[in-house]
């Protein structure tokens, strides 16, 4: 069923791949052990702004916004991210739970798992990241389609447990004109996959949120 839809969309929507408990270790790792930094790309490039608690992520953030001034239909993005991948390699990071996650999405059995839904045999490895939406955030249209990174599929893995829809940040799938063909809800323990290219984004996060969007996501790659 889900290599049916993956075939016929390019994408498939799936509830429920971790046992709750560990859904709810791997949430609780990104509330309390993650150290964030922000990181934004605008009219100035992309840019990493250095870490900072949760606490204070909202400091200094007038200065972050001149995103007007963008050209029409410019990559452009905004929100807090942890580098999973690169901090595995430091010792300081080694014993930290999301290791263990990196270690699971990195073994023969997820990876078996993502060629059988996705039906693309290259598929070896991945790298991983976590970005931290908060109000104002987002991430504007592209589709991961990097010439020489070998990235055959994008992963999403969800780990918010309260989300309304009113608070916008979803996975969304415009078409030509503009129109949501789809749009994925930040649903706890859920995974999205996606085949690279695929012309995605996501929406902005609302003032009025309550919460903040926690995810795990990068891409299946080959060797």
């Amino acid at each position: 069923m889900l290599a049916r839809v993956f075939k016929q969309y390019g994408r498939a929507h799936i509830s429920g791949v971790l046992e709750d408990p560990s859904a709810k270790k791997v949430y609780e790792a990104l509330e309390t052990e993650t150290p964030w930094r922000r990181t934004l790309c605008n009219h100035e490039g992309a840019r990493d702004l250095g870490y900072s608690s949760t606490t204070d992520l909202q400091e200094g953030l007038p200065a972050l916004l001149a995103l007007d001034s963008l050209p029409p239909g410019a990559f452009s993005y905004r929100y807090r991210n942890f580098r999973i991948d690169e901090a595995y390699e430091q010792e300081a990071y080694r014993h930290r739970f999301l290791m263990r996650f990196f270690e699971f999405l990195n073994s023969e059995p997820f990876s078996a798992f993502a060629r059988a839904v996705t039906g693309i045999s290259q598929i070896a490895f991945a790298d991983a990241q976590a970005p931290f939406y908060l109000a104002g955030d987002y991430l504007s249209l592209h589709d991961d389609n990097v010439a020489g990174k070998k990235r055959y599929a994008a992963y999403v893995f969800n780990f918010t447990p309260t989300w309304r829809p009113e608070w916008g940040v979803f996975l969304a799938f415009p078409d030509e004109f503009g129109h949501f063909h789809e749009a994925f809800a930040p649903s706890f323990d859920t995974l999205n996959l996606l085949r690279v290219p695929t012309p995605h984004l996501v929406t902005q996060v609302a003032s009025m949120a309550q919460e903040g969007r926690y995810s795990i996501t990068g891409w299946l790659l080959g060797q």
